[in-house]
């Protein structure tokens, strides 16, 4: 019994450091979790700090510089290189609008003065047509008015003819002159306008002049006719090859 009872004894303190082993294991693991735990939560608390601080700058950048002793000189400066980049810009877009507005004065003003000199410049090219026509009025009064009583036939074509040859001279100077073809020149549609026929026999005169009608009037600086001289062509006779 002795010596199971000292075996008992030698055995007892070897249990109870294994029990102290084990509960010195269980506190380790426990400190370390705890001491993990503790790691994650400070981690997250500077992460949310960090979170907070950025929002709180930018909404600083956003509402701009507030006025305080406490603001940073590196917040102002930018802001207030801002503030001054946007008071010159609308600056400049002021000054635009105004060159713009005298520059649309300025062209409807030119736009005014353009029309001014075209209506005098037709006024100024048709002043001595108008004053020859005045001068003809007169010139037909009176006539009218001092007709001798023996005015015939013969008188009134002569006096015809004679205003006739003063329009005539009104055209001229007014750079159009008359004119009409001789007989038997080819005919131009161009410058002649076809009123009639005459037929021929001679295959030779067809397609040719036979008389004129009217009087073509031209056009000196544009060598084109303002009214074609009308005239009768020979043509074939009808059944004639």
């Amino acid at each position: 019994m002795r010596v199971v009872l000292k075996l008992n004894s030698t055995a007892e303190p070897e249990r109870q450091e294994g029990r102290e082993g084990r509960e010195a294991e269980v506190v380790e693991a426990e400190t370390s979790e705890v001491e993990e735990n503790d790691l994650e939560v400070i981690e997250g608390d500077s992460l949310e700090s960090a979170r907070e601080a950025q929002c709180s700058s930018a909404m600083a950048v956003t509402a701009g510089p507030a006025d305080g002793p406490g603001q940073p000189a590196e917040q102002a400066a930018p802001m207030a290189e801002i503030s001054v980049a946007m008071q010159e810009l609308a600056e400049f877009s002021r000054r635009y609008h105004a060159r713009a507005e005298q520059r649309e004065a300025v062209i409807d003003h030119l736009r005014e003065e353009v029309e001014r000199l075209r209506r005098g410049e037709r006024r100024g090219l048709l002043r001595p047509m108008l004053a020859d026509l005045c001068r003809l009025r007169d010139d037909l009064l009176k006539q009218a008015a001092t007709l001798p009583s023996d005015f015939d036939a013969a008188k009134a074509a002569h006096l015809l003819r004679s205003y006739a040859e003063t329009i005539e001279l009104t055209l001229e100077s007014n750079g159009v002159i008359t004119y009409a073809p001789d007989d038997g020149d080819p005919f131009n549609p161009r410058m002649h306008r076809r009123v009639g026929d005459e037929p021929t026999d001679d295959p030779a005169r067809t397609g040719h002049i036979a008389g004129v009608r009217r009087d073509g009037y031209l056009d000196i600086e544009a060598n084109s006719p303002i009214v074609p001289a009308e005239v009768s062509v020979f043509a074939a006779r009808k059944g004639e090859q």
